[in-house]
Parts: C-alpha cells; sequence; structure tokens
C-alpha cells in the first residue's frame, strides 16, 4: 500500500529531476522494537525524506499515522490518497 501526497504546487527539494508536487510514501522495511514498542520506517525516494511512525494493527493504520505526521510537518497544503500496490 502506497500513501500519495500531492502539493498544491510544485517545490524543489533536495532530489534530482527538478520541481515536484506528488510524493509516494511507503512502509520501509520490517518493524523494530524500542522502548515505547514497534515503530516502522516510513519513505520517499521522490522526496528523498524518511521518518518512523508506530506499527499500526494494519498497513493502511501505520499509513494513516505517517499521513498525520505529514499534515503536521507539511507547510504546503496537500492531499492524500492510499493506493493499493498491484503484484
Amino acid at each position: 500500500m502506497i500513501l500519495r501526497q500531492t502539493l498544491d504546487h510544485r517545490v524543489c527539494g533536495w532530489w534530482d529531476g527538478g520541481a515536484k508536487d506528488t510524493f509516494d510514501w511507503s512502509i520501509d522495511g520490517p518493524p523494530h522494537t524500542d522502548s515505547k514498542g514497534q515503530f516502522v520506517r516510513i519513505g520517499s525516494w521522490e522526496a528523498n525524506h524518511w521518518f518512523h511512525v508506530a506499527l499500526g494493527k494494519t498497513n493502511r493504520q501505520t499509513l494513516s499515522r505517517a499521513k498525520q505526521h505529514l499534515q503536521r510537518s507539511t507547510r504546503i497544503p496537500s492531499t492524500f490518497e492510499y493506493i493499493e500496490e498491484v503484484k
């Protein structure tokens, strides 16, 4: 499952390929455990950024926590959608 973030306008950042307005976030690797419980790494190659969130019961719940993190930290208005990966 992928969390797609679409910004209101294109931005430049620490990535190749010029200005972008769409970033795909996904769970990157297996869960890890620390003193607060289990967590996973969430990342986007397009955004060249990764961060950790608490592990949810499902991938969608975990990505929902990532969405909350992104809504708090992104200064540009954006929309989000969940996309099922076809295997």
